[in-house]
């Protein structure tokens, strides 16, 4: 299992994607700004405030970016900041939409010739960090209704996958190798469910012919970041044993498992 970026000592070649976890200060930006890019494309971020900020993107993304954010922002807008996140301005000028769970995840960033082209990351509901450690969103958020019958199912999930985004026409085996490391990140740290509150367009794929992943609902769609989400439970060794019971998604569960399958040649990673 990698713990960074695997960089190629050659120059990456055309249609390659390179996947891994996000650990320098410039994969965590790289990240950061193909999440705002496509929260702003989608009109998520409407209501999220802006600040622009003395602190240079490195300082902001760093160990101790939390709390020079409680130094540096206005009261009113570090409130802001906890309760729905900013869109901040770097000091390099660079937008960056941040939340209160960056420091609490484990990012993944996939990379192509192109520059940074996706990101996914797990919330982790306990990490060893100096910084506040916040409940998994989708178990805590008010606007989120979860039906009785699943709160006592994931009162104890670890991690929730979130920030699940690619540029738009970038190579589209993206979305499905950033779900490959956060997979098997999963298997090797004994992370065996995912909670998510999804784009229903995000939930649809999930559940469509490629992935066949028969992903539950456990409440009602609800407007979440700017669009209609919905709650949803992810047993991973379920999800791709229901993959693999279709001929439409056996390859891909078989990728995501971490096993090297005709297809999928254009893919460098864990």
């Amino acid at each position: 299992m990698t713990d960074q970026i695997l960089k190629p000592e050659k120059e990456i070649r055309e249609g390659e994607v390179i996947v891994g976890i996000a650990e320098t200060p410039e994969q965590k930006i790289g990240r950061l700004k193909v999440v705002t890019e496509r929260y702003k494309h989608e009109g998520y971020l409407e209501d999220i405030g802006v600040s622009y900020s003395e602190l240079s993107g490195e300082e902001i993304v760093g160990d101790d970016g939390f709390i020079l954010l409680e130094q540096t922002l206005p009261k009113e807008l570090f409130d802001e900041f906890i309760k729905n996140g900013l869109l901040l301005v770097s000091k390099e000028g660079d937008q960056l939409y941040i939340d209160k769970y960056h420091w609490q995840s484990i990012q993944f960033v996939a990379e192509t010739k192109e520059g940074y082209v996706g990101s996914v990351r797990l919330i982790l509901n306990s990490e060893q960090t100096d910084n506040p450690v916040f409940p998994l969103p989708t178990l805590k958020d008010p606007d989120i209704v979860i039906e009785e019958e699943w709160k006592p199912r994931v009162a104890n999930v670890k991690a929730e996958l979130s920030q699940f985004a690619k540029q738009e026409h970038s190579h589209p085996g993206v979305a499905v190798a950033l779900l490959r490391a956060a997979s098997l990140y999963s298997k090797a740290n004994n992370i065996e469910e995912w909670v998510a509150t999804t784009d229903n367009r995000v939930v649809k794929m999930l559940n469509g012919v490629y992935f066949n992943f028969n992903l539950p609902k456990m409440g009602p769609s609800v407007r979440y970041m700017g669009s209609l989400c919905t709650p949803i439970y992810i047993d991973i060794e379920k999800a791709l044993c229901f993959a693999e019971s279709y001929e439409s998604s056996i390859a891909t569960a078989k990728f995501i498992r971490g096993e090297d399958i005709k297809g999928f040649e254009w893919y460098t990673g864990v």
